[in-house]
């Protein structure tokens, strides 16, 4: 059988593959199918180059479609690395993400760099060939069109101005609001207080604005508090509320100072609330003029000048350089490039510091002690070499270790002995000795006598020598000390968190009494 026996005839080719071809598998496996490695220049003309260009070597070369092929990056500041390069600046060793160099903006329509086409002084005015949004006509844009009607605020819906420039109340939308009568409304919100549902009571209280659309919250808590409600209008600041929003009453008057928190009574609940707290039901009512729910403005906010209002691109002040985030290795410690793109061998963090292996610390290397360049002779000074081989010589004292001249117990190359202080035997500590306790080798710490423990000693303690664990001094304990308690450090502790609504008693209300209104 040969191999243009096993080539399918077109007629049996798949409906989808009609510019491909098949080959069967070697005669070892017949029953496989594999790809013929013949260019696939079927009907399609794919690769003919004549319809779609052609194959291109690089970004700039080839046809695309009638598109005009721009160079990589125009138009968004980059530049063609080649290679391995980044598209912004060409250099080597990072990308453009990273690219620790300002951003190079070039013109499709000039080629020179420091300004976009839409910038451009010598670019001719490009004509608009699309679809207006509004009047769906060809050859204008919807800012132009003629049947558009004026614009109107988005803030209180009136002619005239903007938004950024609106200094009305906003007209409030409350469409998707039931409409009922107040008395209705009214019934809404005590059923809603009883089962102690937050979400209804605002609910409640949206349909009671749209039925009285002068009511106020302080008339609201008034209100509540003459008839024994259990909803409480609370008024506190908000430090978290950013530029973006502001707070509305409910009438749509903006740029209220404090914020309507709505509560089931009327002390503080979490410990960090009673800093933001009225003082009083007076003080609350007072808040209350000047309080509403946070709503967003509806400007944006530049992030050139950090102003509202506008965007970057019309931003009027000069562009800011932004400081950039300094990309450093932790391998190498070399700023540029990161961990993934760094050429140097691998450093073990957690290898011996003093034969560089790993598997081991440096007190249990078996090889001899090495003096790295930030050793410090304790002889002369200079650093590279223990004191035991200072080259400007002189002898040490005696070795507690191996009991030789010339150096210490520290820099002994002996095997550590490890005595015991119960048996004076080695090869063990005291704490793991077999022979039982000999009282007389213990001093006592209180008295300096021998035979007993501090914790028996039968003179009167020495508070001279205890050492408080709260602040370091002598002379007291620590249950003693008149110091402020430090906190220890670690997140087991009860600290009375904003989890922790247990600590908040009843002395948080209002008043002294902590007893409510």
């Amino acid at each position: 059988m040969t191999e243009d026996s096993l080539v399918q005839p077109p007629s049996t080719a798949p409906p989808n593959m009609s510019g491909w071809e098949w080959d069967s598998a070697p005669t070892s496996n017949p029953g496989a199918d594999q790809w013929n490695d013949a260019p696939a220049d079927g009907p399609q003309g794919y690769n003919d180059g004549e319809n779609y260009g052609g194959p291109a070597s690089t970004f700039d070369e080839g046809g695309m479609n009638g598109f005009d092929a721009p160079a990589v990056g125009d138009d968004i500041g980059g530049r063609s690395g080649g290679g391995n390069g980044c598209f912004n600046c060409g250099q080597e060793g990072h990308n453009k993400a990273d690219c620790p160099n300002p951003r190079i903006l070039k013109c499709r329509h000039c080629n020179e760099e420091g300004h976009m086409i839409r910038d451009c002084p010598t670019a001719p005015p490009r004509e608009f060939t699309g679809e207006c949004r509004h009047c769906r006509q060809e050859g204008h844009m919807v800012k132009d069109c003629p049947e558009k009607p004026a614009e109107v605020c988005k803030n209180c819906q009136q002619e005239g101005h903007m938004i950024a420039e609106c200094k009305n109340p906003r007209k409030v939308d409350r469409s998707h609001v039931a409409e009922l009568d107040a008395e209705v409304a009214w019934n809404n919100i005590t059923t809603a207080a009883d089962k102690r549902n937050v979400d209804d009571v605002k609910n409640a209280i949206q349909q009671y604005a749209k039925a009285c659309p002068d009511t106020t919250y302080r008339d609201l808590e008034i209100a509540f508090r003459t008839q024994n409600i259990g909803v409480y209008l609370i008024a506190m600041e908000n430090p978290c509320l950013i530029s973006t929003f502001t707070h509305m009453d409910l009438q749509g008057n903006l740029d209220k100072k404090y914020k309507i928190n709505y509560r089931f009574g009327p002390n503080p609940v979490r410990p960090r609330e009673r800093g933001l707290w009225p003082s009083d039901a007076v003080d609350n009512l007072a808040r209350l003029d000047d309080a509403g729910e946070p709503v967003g403005r509806g400007l944006s906010k530049c992030s050139n000048c950090n102003e509202l209002g506008h965007i970057s691109k019309n931003c009027p002040q000069e562009k800011m350089e932004k400081e950039r985030v300094v990309i450093m290795c932790f391998n190498c410690t070399q700023p540029g490039h990161r961990m993934r793109d760094c050429r140097q061998k691998r450093v073990d963090k957690f290898a011996c510091k003093n034969c560089g292996q790993g598997g081991h610390k440096a007190a249990d290397c078996p090889e001899p002690r090495v003096a790295g360049p930030d050793v410090e002779c304790r002889k002369c000074g200079e650093m590279g070499h223990f004191s035991r081989h200072c080259p400007q010589g002189g002898g040490g004292g005696r070795c507690y270790n191996c009991g030789k001249e010339g150096h210490s117990s520290r820099d002994c190359m002996e095997p550590k002995k490890i005595i015991c202080r119960n048996c004076n035997q080695e090869g063990h500590k005291s704490n793991e000795c077999p022979e039982p306790k000999d009282m007389s080798k213990i001093q006592c710490r209180n008295c300096d006598e021998y035979g007993h423990e501090s914790r028996g000693c039968p003179k009167p303690r020495d508070y001279s020598r205890v050492q408080c664990q709260n602040c370091g001094e002598n002379g007291h304990t620590k249950v003693r000390c008149k110091k402020q308690t430090v906190p220890p450090d670690n997140f087991d502790n009860d600290n009375g968190g904003n989890d922790n609504t247990g600590n908040a008693g009843d002395d948080g209300g209002w008043g002294t009494g902590g007893g409510g209104w």
